[in-house]
């Protein structure tokens, strides 16, 4: 039973719109970090571990060739100094006992070939190409990689392992061979790697492999864990959103008692108040009234967070409605001396929420013309196209006043936000109204957008598309 309310809690807050939007990027966020951590571990685990066996086997290969090499060099200079003859350059027989030898050279210092074999013979001209003009540092060794054509990997020396790929990867050295006359030959050897670095690629591509695998498996203990973390997170969440609906509703009642016991002390007072005793209720008026929009806006934020307020939609003419609004705006005390204008068509026949839209525009409106110094301008422009072009119905309330800073407009919208706490504190209001009118444009399958700059004004706008 416990585990059925719960997963009824998760998804009612999931279909709620700020409620589910806000748990499920939280719920990303977390799997993302946690997911994103163990990538880095296990590319850095992957890395490690290629780099260490890479350094293992091309070192353990460059030991071999520098031990090839002495060998080889001990036997040239003992055919030379005992006067045997030497090697001819049609014998095919490499002196070195390893499998993996390529090629070996004696060449003197004229830069001529004494001695000498290969694998492939067809590849005499570009290995004495790397080597002829080369004259290496003690234990020096050179990486190069040659491509082989076909036909010369097709005339191999008899009892060679074949080679596949068309590209070889060489590791070649010399050292130096003392005569009776001096060193005055070098001896050159080369071995062939190329299946240690084909190994190498395996070995990478299988590492890489699993990391992918790990990766999804830690996606998915990343997704199982933060939904599980965010379980109490979303219950809280949810007494919280029902706190606030039962409150605001209750609220109203002893609001409306205050108001019209308020009231009823005026008309018993009469004209022949003390100016004192006036000023007193009208500032209580005006408290309670301001108390009981915050109540109004938290209930309709908590009906929106659960999804219970549905809108009614119909066809209806935006031009009357805007008008009475306005003028509705005109009449309050903090509109004196603030222009409004209204600017559109005649006629703006469009489908949606009557009253939720005029929410929309008194909520810009009031806005606008709290912030708007005495004499300045609000222009109120309804129009058939949005700003692309495209039809649909477009909104946009324009004032006069200090503007809005930049690091605060990405978050105007949010509920109980009010950017310059030095500016607004005198002005009133609680940071619920613009998180209301971007409930109600979304509803509506619409955007509601901010573009201003300090000292400059600020301008609202709101496209809501007909075809929705």
């Amino acid at each position: 039973m416990n585990n059925k309310k719960r997963m009824a809690e998760e998804e009612g807050t999931e279909r709620g719109k700020p409620g589910g939007n806000l748990f499920g990027r939280t719920q990303s966020r977390l799997t993302l970090a946690y997911s994103s951590l163990t990538i880095v571990l296990l590319a850095l685990f992957v890395g490690v571990v290629y780099l260490l066996l890479s350094y293992i086997v091309i070192s353990g290969q460059k030991d071999n060739l520098l031990s090839l090499v002495a060998v080889e060099r001990i036997m040239v200079e003992n055919n030379m100094q005992e006067g045997k003859p030497e090697d001819t350059l049609d014998n095919r027989r490499l002196w070195g006992s390893g499998s993996e030898q390529f090629f070996y050279y004696v060449i003197n210092d004229k830069g001529e070939l004494i001695s000498g074999n290969e694998i492939f013979p067809g590849m005499r001209p570009e290995l004495l190409g790397l080597v002829q003009d080369w004259k290496p540092r003690a234990k020096e060794i050179m990486e190069v990689s040659l491509s082989v054509p076909a036909d010369v990997l097709d005339n191999g020396e008899a009892g060679a392992e074949p080679v596949a790929p068309s590209t070889l990867h060489l590791m070649v050295t010399g050292q130096a061979a003392l005569t009776k006359n001096g060193p005055d030959l070098t001896l050159y050897a080369g071995i062939n790697v190329t299946p240690q670095y084909n190994l190498l690629h395996r070995l990478l591509m299988l590492l890489i492999l699993l990391a992918i695998v790990f990766v999804f498996i830690a996606c998915l203990i990343g997704w199982l864990m933060s939904r599980k973390a965010m379980v109490p997170i979303v219950k809280s969440y949810n007494r919280q959103r029902e706190f606030v609906g039962n409150a605001s509703h209750e609220l109203r009642t002893p609001l409306s008692v205050l108001l019209a016991s308020v009231n009823a002390l005026e008309l018993e007072l009469g004209q022949s108040a003390p100016s004192f005793a006036k000023h007193t209720l009208s500032n209580m008026k005006d408290e309670i009234r301001r108390m009981t929009r915050m109540v109004q806006d938290l209930l309709v934020l908590a009906r929106s967070d659960s999804d219970d307020l549905e809108l009614v939609k119909r066809d209806f003419d935006f031009r009357p409605l805007a008008e009475k609004t306005i003028q509705s705006i005109r009449h309050l005390k903090s509109a004196k001396g603030v222009c409004i204008e209204l600017i559109g068509p005649e006629q703006l026949v469009l489908n949606g929420d009557p009253e939720k839209l005029r929410q929309v525009l008194t909520i810009l409106l009031d806005n606008a013309v709290k912030f708007t110094p005495r004499g300045g301008e609000v222009r109120v422009v309804i129009s058939d196209r949005d700003e692309t072009g495209s039809p649909g119905f477009h909104l946009s309330v324009e004032d006069t006043g200090p503007g809005i800073r930049a690091g605060d407009v990405d978050r105007i919208f949010d509920r109980f936000y009010r950017g310059d706490k030095s500016r607004t504190r005198g002005l009133g209001g609680h940071g619920l109204g613009l998180a209301i009118a971007k409930w109600i444009v979304e509803a509506h399958h619409g955007q509601i957008t901010l573009s201003s700059e300090e000292s400059k004004g600020s301008i609202f706008h709101v496209d809501i598309p007909v075809n929705k």
